[in-house]
């Protein structure tokens, strides 16, 4: 059996590594120069920076086995504990305990923030009642969703600077079944997002906290997340600069065009973005190529910037991050303060820092060169944060149309997209634009979409042993 992957991203890399061990002949075509996609390290200032995705978060199940298999677990990371800074209509903030991507999951830090005005924290408080009263299966905007429990004051203080930022996306428009599945049980059954209070027992009260929390599960490598894609592209044929130009569906075979020359396959997988998918797909279903089409995109850029240590500064001396929400007006969404956050980013004599800017919607990125962008978002941090009004280096890396915004509807059109596709000879969709962002997400996509093809592919008797002669 013979397998083509399109795209070398981490899911296109993983999935060509799991037909491989299952005994397929597998090649990977690469349209740019370098394996990774939306994970890229760079040196910068001698230290290795990480201009894409950032962390791996190892408490998920999927990423903390692969790692262990291949051989990493030792070299992990953990990042450096640490708060975030939120801008506030008074000023920075720390962000609360406890408050996540989909809003808080305990009260009393947000009480205590004073982050809240009175009847927001009153609103919010109702929560666990309202839960019992907006059941819905049905999918809708993570905006939509939370300001139905906790409030709007909720969602614009804190989901739209967190879960908005991770997606530069509108919280409005993201879909909850898409960028926080982990939520649908809670909307369909009508629970609660805050944990239950419990009684007090003898046992609680007089039992010690741990003297030292647990790893922090945010964790990198040594030399950059790129160790985590060359573990995993190590055996595998991937030829980079060579972009697939077009497919065919013959015999229930697919022959695949590329730079080299037209290449036969028994299984096909598209683990690129969503509008090259859509492309290749139009000649052989034209259906699933228009839904595809659809999945609109984010274009956004990385800078990072140092800043001397000579000058005391709260957000670089305190903090690892700092969060601006989307009606802030500025163009700065985030930032990390990456030597203060990382141990392998540490360095004595000046911070560094990534900040990311751009969201979905947004046209003002593509107007400005690298020169004017770095200007801009230093003078911004000037006047949020004190920063020294110019960097002492800097960086730009772009990321254009990177980004897929997985809006409401977009599962229902995905489960009608594979479901067009199941008449065609064996072809996965994987990664991100699909199954939703992130190296969890991406791994758990690639992981799924092989098991599937193996299936499909692998004979009954292979399976099943009482078949065999």
């Amino acid at each position: 059996m013979r397998a083509v992957i399109v795209g070398a991203g981490i899911t296109g890399l993983l999935v060509a590594r799991r037909l491989q061990q299952a005994g397929f002949e597998v090649v990977v075509h690469e349209a740019s120069d370098r394996i990774g996609g939306q994970i890229h390290t760079i040196e910068f200032e001698g230290h290795p920076v990480d201009v894409g995705a950032e962390a791996m978060h190892l408490g998920a199940p999927a990423v903390k086995k692969l790692v262990a298999e291949l051989g990493l677990s030792d070299r992990i990371v953990p990042a450096n504990d640490g708060g975030s800074l939120l801008l506030t209509h008074q000023g920075l903030r720390p962000l609360p305990a406890g408050v996540g991507p989909t809003g808080p999951t305990k009260i009393w830090p947000v009480v205590r923030s004073g982050i809240m005005t009175l009847p927001g924290m009153a609103r919010a408080g109702l929560e666990p009642l309202l839960a019992r009263l907006r059941k819905s299966p049905e999918d809708q905007s993570v905006g939509s969703f939370i300001r139905g429990r906790f409030g709007n004051e909720v969602v614009d203080l804190f989901v739209d600077p967190l879960l908005g930022n991770l997606h530069s996306g509108d919280v409005d428009k993201l879909s909850l079944h898409s960028t926080a599945p982990q939520l649908i049980g809670r909307a369909t059954e009508g629970t609660s997002l805050l944990p239950k209070p419990t009684r007090p027992t003898r046992a609680t009260l007089f039992r010690r906290p741990p003297k030292t929390p647990g790893p922090n599960l945010f964790s990198s490598l040594p030399t950059g997340l790129h160790e985590f894609v060359d573990a995993v592209a190590e055996g595998l044929d991937v030829r980079l600069n060579s972009p697939v130009t077009a497919v065919e569906a013959t015999d229930g075979r697919w022959v695949v065009q590329t730079a080299q020359g037209p290449e036969q396959a028994d299984a096909l997988v598209l683990a690129c973005p969503a509008g090259a998918a859509a492309k290749l797909l139009e000649p052989v279903a034209p259906n699933a190529s228009r839904e595809l089409a659809q999945t609109a995109t984010a274009s956004v850029a990385t800078l990072v910037l140092t800043y001397d240590r000579s000058q005391p500064n709260q957000l670089l001396d305190e903090a690892n991050g700092l969060l601006l929400p989307s009606t802030s007006g500025r163009l700065v969404k985030a930032l990390t303060n990456l030597s203060r956050k990382w141990p392998q980013v540490a360095d004595p004599e000046r911070h560094i820092v990534r900040v990311s800017v751009g969201r979905a919607g947004q046209q003002r990125l593509a107007t400005l060169t690298d020169e004017r962008l770095v200007d801009i978002v230093a003078g911004e941090l000037h006047d949020i944060a004190g920063l020294p009004e110019r960097p002492t280096s800097s960086r730009v890396v772009r990321w254009q149309e990177a980004l897929p915004q997985l809006e409401v509807g977009h599962a229902a059109r995905l489960r009608s997209v594979r479901k067009v596709l199941e008449e065609l000879p064996p072809i996965a969709l994987a990664g991100g634009p699909y199954d939703g962002l992130g190296i969890g997400s991406t791994v758990k996509s690639a992981e799924a979409r092989a098991a599937e093809l193996i299936t499909r592919l692998t004979p009954a008797s292979q399976n099943d042993p009482e078949e065999k002669p």
